[in-house]
């Protein structure tokens, strides 16, 4: 009888000791997931404040003609970019405030109010990592809208998870149950000195449509391409973030050639 009872004791020991081990190891070897970080800012915007948004500072010399033809054709391509892009853009940027959740299916969710022009959108955003990247939705949802959103898909996207390049696509507010594509990007940002953008309009009821506006920086210089699908031609912009100088080649300026101004945004003839 004792003998029974001590190995008794001894299964009961050895048993306790396996369980102890697996739960140990259990603890162990639990994985802390990470939520994918957010593309950057700079993945669906364009830097173009060097052309002052039409405003020129108090007794500045007034700019010759080639920055002002630049000017008003960027600013042009700046508005028609906007009206796709600077609502969701505005919107986006407010998720680096937010702390996301992550969701039992195992994606992220970044939901969050912002407030845009009068307007208060209640915004998901959710990313979902898929093997080597990230998907991306955002939803809103805003009833004062002239047409109201309720958990409206307003763009999508993918990004590798290094998160230096990537795709978004836009959907139409004005069609909420329908999912129209207005606009897509293809992007890739580097580091923060070297990134490209190429925007193209896909909304059939626009002007615009069939447009493709690329926008690359390469350390200080900038060059902005615009195709006019309406007419069938290509203008481009260059110009120096520090310096300001640049220059512009657009069909019909200038007998096509290329036209240059100064750091005092003065018409040169390059030497």
């Amino acid at each position: 009888m004792r003998k029974a009872i001590s190995e008794l004791l001894i299964v009961m020991l050895v048993s306790g000791l396996i369980l102890t081990g697996f739960t140990g190891c259990g603890e162990e070897d639990k994985e802390t997931t990470q939520p994918p970080p957010l593309p950057p800012d700079s993945s669906m915007s364009m830097d173009f404040s060097v052309f002052g948004g039409g405003k020129m500072a108090p007794g500045a010399p007034v700019p010759g003609k080639n920055f002002l033809n630049a000017a008003t054709r960027v600013l042009l391509v700046d508005a028609a970019v906007i009206i796709t892009l600077a609502p969701s853009v505005t919107v986006f940027k407010a998720a680096k405030n937010t702390t996301p959740v992550e969701q039992e299916d195992g994606s992220w969710l970044w939901s969050y109010t912002i407030n845009y022009l009068g307007n208060e959108f209640k915004a998901d955003l959710t990313g979902r990592m898929q093997g080597d990247k990230t998907l991306w939705s955002m939803k809103v949802t805003c009833p004062t809208l002239k047409t109201p959103l309720n958990n409206f898909e307003w763009y999508s996207g993918e990004c590798p998870l290094d998160n230096k390049s990537g795709k978004w696509q836009y959907y139409d507010y004005l069609t909420p149950n329908k999912a129209n594509v207005i606009g897509t990007i293809e992007w890739s940002v580097l580091k923060a000195t070297e990134s490209k953008i190429a925007f193209s309009s896909t909304n059939p009821n626009s002007p615009n449509f069939g447009d493709i506006l690329t926008y690359n920086l390469e350390g200080t210089t900038v060059t902005i391409s615009y195709y006019d699908a309406s007419e069938n031609i290509t203008a481009d912009v260059t110009w120096d973030v520090v310096t300001t100088a640049g220059n512009i080649k657009v069909p019909g300026y200038n007998n096509g050639e290329r036209a240059y101004w100064d750091e005092n945004k003065q018409d040169v003839t390059p030497q």
